[in-house]
């Protein structure tokens, strides 16, 4: 059974058993193993924390990517508002439901002091 890499931070890397040719292993990449050559080159990428191996219950499991989420919008290609008498679907958005918030850390603002003259 193949092993599935999935890459973190991208890095070159041999791209054929012999090692004569370089790919560039982009960041989230999904990568099925072709060999143990690949395998020995991944798990070099997992142990520098550069890729993770991907786990899947079955052969026949196929990773699911995400679609990009998109703003619904009219014909004339002004925004959707959601419709607040129905809390199950997010007319706001195609698909019904609203992407997931990523936190931002605030920047912290440090005080600008000033010297009093003497």
């Amino acid at each position: 059974m193949a092993k599935v890499y999935k890459i973190l931070v991208p890095k070159p890397g041999a791209a054929n058993e012999l090692g004569s040719e370089v790919k560039l292993y982009a960041h989230d990449e999904v990568v099925k193993s072709e060999g143990t050559w690949q395998d020995e080159v991944l798990d070099v990428f997992v142990a520098n924390g550069w890729a993770m191996e991907v786990k899947a219950d079955s052969v026949e499991e196929e990773l699911e990517v995400p679609a990009e989420v998109k703003r619904a919008r009219n014909e004339d290609g002004t925004l959707i508002g959601d419709d607040p008498t129905t809390p199950d679907v997010n007319e706001a958005w195609e698909g019904g439901e609203a992407p997931t918030k990523a936190t931002k850390k605030k920047a912290s603002t440090k005080k600008k002091s000033t010297k009093k003259k003497s």
